[in-house]
């Protein structure tokens, strides 16, 4: 195949059956948010570069689309010593809580105190493709804006597990940490100083991909001292192999994760819900809870988030609390709805009617009375499509299957009759 037919590495082109599975996913989601109150809005896919960096995206923010100026602008700031971000004034959106931190910092006054939200749309990453990772894809948030109690945490978690419930989705269960919790462990260990505690977060929040043996050597690479490294070895270790710390030994952090956990275990009795003191989050912008939603005993993580408190005010100059829970919509797609269990796959019919191209012969069998006969089909099937009958009729039903085709027939006007693909 030419290169040139190629979409861009980590992306995809998405093919009708597989779109149809996607479009009734994101149906399912939409619809269960909306019962729950939450509000839709869209924002621009594309921001402006200071909005995106110095946001605490972590290592997202190195991993910017960024866009160049253009015309004149351009010409102008190609000269000699240009940085990068002289030539670019744009770039593609990486989350979706940034650009609703600016919408919410420019409408808040419209806007009611919670303010419940929801926003599905795609973002960008300059990243490594890999399975279920790519330069594009789409994420589905729910965030709550205004509201500093306990009760955003509880909601958020209580909604996003009734979605999964919603999608048929299993076996699945929240872990849940405290970005001060990390702090405190973190200064028990001996780390102090706030470059060297980031340092940390990041080479904690590799360690579901690697061992605790590489994350010491990352920071040995990053010159912490060897009587430290030996405490956080020592401190994950033991949270390893199953010594998990008493919640009420973190203070305040640590009894509102109790309330939070009591309260989903109440709220869904079905769904375990754990505190993992090695949960990390990869944004720098959490401010408080912090939380994944993981298949049992897989590994498999397909949606996170936390509080973000101090986001809105870097926009707006006046701190307002906020939280949100993002779905991971391609990971959920690749791992429960592929093959057999796409549910644009199961129940629904789809027929297509083929018809007699008999161009002026006076033959009932033409375009207008089969599009006609078509409204009666769609009594009983879900989708009624008509098409010109080709000469080769095996290969026009094999390419009509492949996207997604059920059932078909030849208009015979009343004596038509409706067959299943083989």
């Amino acid at each position: 195949m030419e290169s040139s037919f190629l979409p861009a590495t980590g992306t995809r082109d998405i093919e009708p059956v597989a779109s149809e599975t996607r479009n009734e996913v994101v149906n399912i989601i939409t619809s269960n948010y909306k019962k729950y109150g939450f509000n839709s809005i869209e924002t621009p896919c594309l921001e402006k570069l200071e909005n995106l960096t110095g946001k605490k995206g972590g290592e997202n923010e190195k991993l910017i689309f960024k866009i160049l100026k253009r015309g004149d602008e351009l010409k102008a700031a190609l000269k000699d010593g240009a940085a990068e971000n002289d030539i670019a004034d744009f770039g593609l959106r990486y989350d979706l809580t940034v650009p609703l931190a600016r919408y919410y910092a420019h409408y808040k006054d419209n806007l009611p105190k919670p303010f419940k939200v929801f926003q599905i749309g795609n973002v960008w990453r300059a990243e490594r493709p890999q399975k279920s990772r790519y330069r594009q894809f789409t994420q589905c948030d729910i965030d709550i804006i205004g509201d500093d109690t306990q009760n955003c945490e509880i909601e958020l978690i209580y909604v996003t597990c009734k979605t999964l419930q919603e999608l048929k989705i299993k076996n699945f269960e929240i872990r849940i940490n405290d970005r001060h919790i990390l702090k405190k462990i973190s200064a028990e260990c001996g780390i102090t100083d706030d470059a060297q505690y980031r340092d940390f977060l990041i080479a904690l929040d590799k360690l579901d991909k690697k061992s605790l043996e590489d994350i010491i050597e990352e920071l040995r690479k990053k010159e912490f001292p060897e009587n430290v490294l030996a405490n956080v070895k020592n401190r994950f270790e033991r949270i390893k192999n199953g010594e998990i710390p008493d919640l009420q030994s973190f203070d305040a952090a640590g009894k509102e994760l109790s309330v939070i956990i009591s309260s989903v275990k109440t709220l869904l009795p079905d769904i375990n819900i754990r505190f993992d003191p090695m949960l990390v989050r990869g944004m720098d912008y959490y401010t408080g809870a912090i939380y994944e939603v993981n298949e049992i005993n897989g590994g498999l993580s397909f949606g996170g988030g936390g509080r973000y408190d101090n986001m809105i005010g870097s926009f707006s100059g006046q701190q307002v609390s906020a939280c949100g829970f993002s779905l991971g919509f391609e990971r959920i797609i690749d791992y429960f709805f592929s093959g057999s269990d796409a549910p644009a796959q199961s129940g629904r019919k789809k027929a297509a009617l083929l018809y007699s191209d008999e161009k002026n012969s006076g033959d009932s069998n033409g375009y207008c009375d089969a599009v006609t006969y078509s409204e009666k089909l769609r009594e009983n099937y879900n989708t009624v499509s008509v098409f010109m009958r080709q000469k080769n009729l095996s290969n026009q039903l094999d390419k009509l299957k492949k996207i997604g085709f059920t059932h078909w027939g030849i208009f015979k006007g009343e004596e038509t009759a409706i067959k299943e693909m083989e």
